[in-house]
């Protein structure tokens, strides 16, 4: 199977494919982009490469030692480095300097049985300040025998010069039919298969997380609110985001809902293609994008994602929301 395992990413895949034909492998990647997409398989397909006795045109063989071994977790040469909590009721793990440190004395070896060590560091954003900076001296003397895989979703937690000593390969959200191929192997309800896939927004996790039922009634009351939402009833507004301020478990995915439907609007705009997220609800939409304009769906969309990153950055729920509302006030 060797990358043809790996669904879309098509340019990722020759970028690396090309450099393994050439032999111009680089000593230090930066796999970047959106959780879910194929990065860590990617790396793992990457290092079997690496170490496959009878490598093709695609990648691995997939059924020699090394890529049995690879893929099995237990090659001597073969690290993989995630996250992991601290204690257990820490919201989010992360990779201690006392993981980093073993790893190099680990990399300061020469191969015990493979042609190549390859070290993979899952979400190295949650890498401590420590552990980054201890890191650095790894990727400014790499071994020649060495190839470290860093995988990340946020670039920007990243410290520069960790970015700038590695060669950075994007990866992209999968596209639609990607999604639900994989979703088709997860057994996933048939008559649910478009609708999940839409709101994956090309992400593997979110199309198998997705609660359909849930996401409809959020998606009704999202619609009612974008239909009624006005000065004219801004006590109502001011209802919406108190009873929203109390839903923080649910609430990022309300937004993302919102977000969703917004873009159908937008997109409603301007073409007469149905390529929606929500098509199930297209008879909704239709009367309700004919109401609105382009800017005002655009400023709404804008002022959510602008409440996102508040939200992510701590700041006060309840005042947050309602500044959002008011801005879709100015907007209606």
């Amino acid at each position: 199977m060797s990358f043809t395992r790996v669904l879309g990413q098509n340019l990722a895949k020759q970028i690396i494919k090309s450099a393994l034909e050439s032999s111009s492998v680089a000593h230090a990647y930066l796999f970047y982009g959106p959780e879910s997409i194929g990065k860590k398989l990617t790396a793992i397909e990457f290092a079997k490469a690496l170490n496959c006795s009878t490598p093709g045109p695609d990648g691995s063989c997939d059924v020699c030692t090394s890529c049995r071994k690879i893929e099995q977790r237990i090659h001597p040469d073969f690290y993989l480095i995630e996250p992991s909590k601290t204690t257990p009721t820490a919201k989010e793990g992360a990779i201690r300097i006392d993981e980093i440190r073993e790893l190099q004395k680990k990399l300061g070896f020469q191969p015990y049985e493979g042609k190549t060590k390859v070290a993979i560091l899952d979400c190295v954003e949650l890498m401590n300040l420590q552990a980054g900076n201890s890191f650095l001296k790894t990727l400014e003397e790499p071994t020649p025998t060495t190839v470290l895989i860093l995988i990340a979703s946020n670039l920007h937690q990243l410290l520069p010069t960790v970015i700038s000593r590695c060669q950075r390969i994007q990866f992209t959200p999968l596209p639609m039919e990607a999604i639900k191929q994989i979703l088709r192997t997860e057994d996933v309800d048939p008559d649910k298969l478009d609708l999940q896939a839409s709101h994956s927004r090309g992400q593997v996790n979110r199309a198998l997380e997705h609660d359909t039922a849930q996401s409809t009634q959020y998606r009704q009351d999202l619609v009612r609110m974008i239909e009624t939402v006005s000065l004219d009833n801004v006590e109502v507004v001011f209802e919406w985001a108190r009873a929203w301020s109390k839903q923080s478990d649910s609430l990022s995915a309300v937004l993302d809902q919102l977000m969703s439907l917004l873009r159908d609007l937008a997109y409603l705009k301007v073409s007469n293609n149905h390529d929606l997220y929500s098509k199930d609800l297209a008879k909704q939409l239709k009367p309700l994008a004919a109401k609105k304009t382009l800017p005002e769906l655009l400023n709404m969309f804008d002022s959510v994602q602008q409440t996102k990153y508040a939200l992510s950055a701590n700041a006060n729920t309840q005042l947050s929301l309602e500044n959002m509302f008011l801005r879709f006030c100015d907007a209606a």
